[in-house]
């Protein structure tokens, strides 16, 4: 079968230095079919043009005078054209020996489906980092490359729809390329990538990333020739241009208005503090001149530039966009989901500007026009790795992720491992000695959801400007200071002043807090009061301050348990099959009491010789962060003295596997959970008894904390004082002698269990990543300072107010210096023309033969 012919078509500029390998990686492609390669060079002055020839002969060059921009040297190119398809790369890129095949072997694939248009998956020069793997936008137009310079390895890429291909490695059924108008020539440069992919969208047709399709690419080496407020003026009139052509008439009524108030805004803070803003209260008296100047960086007049543009040219761009809502086969509906970041500012972590396009998206409404849309991107950062064997935090960070990506795009980042695969949740690990992973991955998303000592592993996140939520289901500080009870005096003192600096952290950082029940609530708001988190601006945004801080409990699945295998009775040697079984349901920490367990089974071993204990775990499975208990040590030696280990008492020395617990709970008759009288049991949450609740495990509880209640309330089991032997020995017997104790608490199970589905234990925060925000202490907790260019965001950046003189300085010293160099250049050519120069080159040559 003859393959479809290709046009693969590059723009250049003064890229020289780019040419050869760009070019040779073309010429090395193992596509079958007809390539036709065309370079068009926008008036080079660098010897682009000789050096092609000389070099590649074999490319067609098209030649102009002066430089058109991207988006018309692309129409020129495709219209002279004879491939099937058209591929852009980037004359600062090269591309993988198939990558020309595997973009057109996809779309002839798909072509069927609509495809008309395969993006490449782009990666830095050397293929170690992300360049692109997905577009994103916002609602009025800045487009965006989510984990740009991510490294490569660490996020996997999979087919899937996007609202636009990147321009510089792309393929394009040219047929269709015409139809629909081709780039938009006013563009000149920037954006013009993601109005053709939405037009494409719109028109009926389909984007859609082909990862195996690699490209790579020397970020921005063309761009960083410009100067950045004529590249801002270009980023501002583009993405209004993208957004009057593009939305049907409902959206684009209701988003103009907002996108004009959000960029007068950005060309004001663009200003900084060369801009006094009660310089133009008319109560006051300035005692200036009648018509006073003053000076502004270029950035503020980009922003005003890009306005008047379009205005100088508003019938031309409302003929456009008829012409575009003339050809739409398809609903904004079904193109607004393609946006991905609808909803972010696209502009660093510059605090004033973020609150107020907040309050903007708020007042006209924008939040309801994407409700269908899974508009925040949320990252959450897990200490314990992510693997089939899970403890507490890795288990709540995979729920957590399993929730929130029916209504969020989510991230996980796990240290060491994140092979704990969730449907439609990207999956990384990290490992603490390469903090540019979280950086990149913070700087491309919305929400941060982290906890505990993670802000010590990585200081910048104490100073994110990022919309945080912390994770306080765990009171660490309670069960630090039970831990080091046993341990040395100094060994406590110091841990207790790291535990301290990082509440300081974690309290300051915030702007949504999580915790498990009501007790540590209170606890918790005490700690917000002292960080001065209560603050008059907290308590008049919620008086309830459940916007502040709201309960999101450990959880269970809605779906019930299933036994898959046989794993305790007639299988460990010891526990027999017609046994009553005893589970301890988890690791053995310092704050429990194994002790007294043993004891009353010690107790009860003549009576009852067929009931026996298991206990499930030993230490936790991340042994970088929790290291081993001395209290299981105890148990052991305990279990040993009373004669009971692997007759009565057997402890399990491995992890068991989170979607293999059901096994154990469902084999087993009784869950046990023994701890002290301490404060740290009263504000402590006991996960496994929700594990119990799960599999409808009758249980035997130590009073005092929050879940010990709930199983006194609804008749779940026993529960016994602490540390009383007896109790807890007739609680067994008791227990154990009732045949039907399973079935008369199904209901009471039942009801207590739909308290506690991670579904509905996560509402609060679910409700807060819909329609996140910073808290509404934000602007008096945490400094402004400057805004600041992120580059994973997109390439539009703020000028720092204070670096605005200094910054227009080096404009004017570089604009000379840009003249001095061109005037050079010039005497150069005139004399390698002159008569001397020409004498002595061929003198040169005469020695050289």
């Amino acid at each position: 079968m003859t393959l479809p012919s290709v046009s693969v078509i590059i723009l250049n500029f003064n890229g020289r230095q780019h040419l050869d390998a760009c070019f040779r990686s073309l010429l090395q492609q193992d596509y079958g079919g007809a390539v036709e390669i065309i370079m068009v060079d926008n008036g080079s002055t660098d010897g682009s043009v000789e050096f092609m020839r000389q070099t590649f002969p074999q490319v067609t060059l098209l030649v102009n005078e002066k430089n058109m921009g991207f988006a018309p040297a692309v129409n020129q190119a495709a219209r002279q054209a004879s491939g099937q398809y058209i591929a852009l790369l980037n004359n600062d890129a090269y591309a993988a020996p198939d990558w020309l095949a595997q973009l057109v072997g996809f779309a002839e694939q798909h072509k069927d489906d609509g495809v008309a248009c395969v993006a490449s998956r782009v990666l830095d020069w050397h293929g170690q980092r992300i360049d692109f793997v997905m577009g994103s936008v916002n609602f009025h137009g800045f487009g965006a490359q989510p984990f740009f310079r991510l490294p490569a390895e660490r996020y996997h890429a999979d087919e899937e729809p996007l609202l636009f291909a990147n321009g510089g490695a792309m393929l394009v059924d040219r047929a269709v390329f015409l139809a629909i108008g081709g780039l938009d020539e006013d563009y000149f440069a920037y954006f013009e990538d993601v109005d053709l992919g939405w037009r494409l969208w719109v028109c009926g047709y389909k984007v859609v990333l082909n990862p195996r399709a690699v490209a790579y690419h020397r970020h921005h080496a063309t761009a960083s020739t410009m100067y950045p407020y004529q590249t801002r003026l270009l980023f501002e009139r583009n993405a209004l241009l993208t957004i009057i052509k593009n939305y049907d008439e409902a959206h684009f009524q209701q988003v103009l208005p907002a996108a004009l108030m959000l960029l007068c805004k950005r060309a004001v803070l663009e200003a900084g503090d060369l801009v006094k803003r009660e310089d133009f209260d008319l109560r006051k008296r300035s005692g200036e001149e009648l018509f006073p100047r003053m000076e502004v960086p270029k950035s503020v007049m980009s922003c005003l530039l890009a306005v008047s543009d379009i205005v100088d040219d508003l019938p031309h761009v409302f003929e456009k966009r008829a012409r575009v809502q003339a050809m739409r086969r398809r609903p904004d509906a079904e193109i607004l989901p393609l946006f991905r970041t609808p909803l972010s500012a696209n502009f660093g972590d510059y605090y004033p500007y973020n609150l107020t396009f907040e309050q903007v998206m708020k007042e006209f409404g924008l939040p309801a026009m994407f409700d269908n849309v899974k508009t925040t991107r949320v990252l959450i950062i897990s200490s314990d790795p992510l693997r089939p064997e899970l403890a507490g935090t890795g288990i709540r960070a995979v729920e957590m992720a399993r929730v929130l990506s029916q209504h969020c795009q989510v991230v996980v980042a796990a240290y060491d491992q994140a092979a704990y695969p969730i449907e439609g949740v990207q999956m990384l690990a990290f490992n603490y000695d390469e903090p540019e992973v979280i950086e990149h991955l913070v700087a491309s998303v919305d929400v941060v959801i982290l906890q505990g000592f993670i802000v010590t592993s990585f200081p910048f996140l104490t100073t994110t400007k990022k919309i945080v939520v912390v994770d306080l289901y765990d009171p660490f500080p309670m069960g630090n200071l039970e831990f080091f009870r046993v341990r040395s005096q100094q060994d406590a003192r110091t841990q207790h002043s790291i535990d301290q600096m990082v509440l300081r952290y974690l309290l300051g950082l915030g702007d949504f807090f999580l915790c498990a029940s009501e007790e540590q609530r209170d606890y918790w708001l005490g700690a917000l009061t002292m960080a001065g988190r209560l603050s008059p601006e907290a308590y008049a945004d919620d008086r309830t301050l459940r916007r502040l801080i709201d309960l999101a409990p450990f959880g269970l699945s809605d779906a019930p348990p299933e036994h898959t295998r046989q794993v305790l009775k007639g299988v460990v040697p010891g526990i027999g099959k017609d046994d009553t079984v005893l589970l301890w349901g988890g690791g053995v920490w310092e704050w429990f009491d194994p002790l007294t367990l043993l004891r009353a089974m010690a107790n009860i071993r003549e009576q009852r010789p067929d009931i026996k204990l298991f206990f499930l775990g030993r230490g936790h499975p991340n042994t970088r962060d929790v290291p081993e208990m001395l209290m299981y040590e105890r148990a052991v030696a305990l279990a040993d003295e009373l004669g009971l280990t692997n007759t009565t008492v057997f402890f399990n020395d491995q992890w068991v596997p989170y979607s293999e617990r059901a096994n154990y709970l469902l084999e087993a008759d009784i869950g046990v959970s023994m701890h002290f009288d301490s404060t740290e049991t009263t504000f402590a949450f006991r996960t496994r008894v929700l594990d119990y609740l799960w599999a409808g495990l009758p249980m035997i509880v130590s009073g005092g904390d929050t879940l010990s209640k709930l199983v006194d309330e609804h008749d779940l089991g026993c529960v016994v004082p602490t540390e009383d032997v007896g109790a807890v020995a007739a609680a067994i017997l008791a227990l154990a002698a009732d045949p039907q104790r399973r079935e008369r608490r199904a209901e009471s199970m039942a009801q207590a269990r739909a308290q506690f589905t991670w579904e509905r234990a996560l509402q609060p925060l679910v409700a807060f990543c819909r329609d996140p925000h910073h808290a509404a202490d934000a602007l008096v907790r945490r400094p402004h300072g400057a805004p600041g260019h992120s580059e994973a965001k997109g390439d539009v950046f703020f000028t720092s107010p204070d670096l605005v003189k200094r910054m227009n300085e080096l404009d004017k010293v570089v604009e000379q210096k840009n003249q001095h160099i061109a005037y050079l250049e010039n005497l150069i050519r005139q004399l390698e023309g002159g008569k001397v120069m020409r004498a002595l080159n061929a003198a040169g040559r005469l020695r050289r033969k």
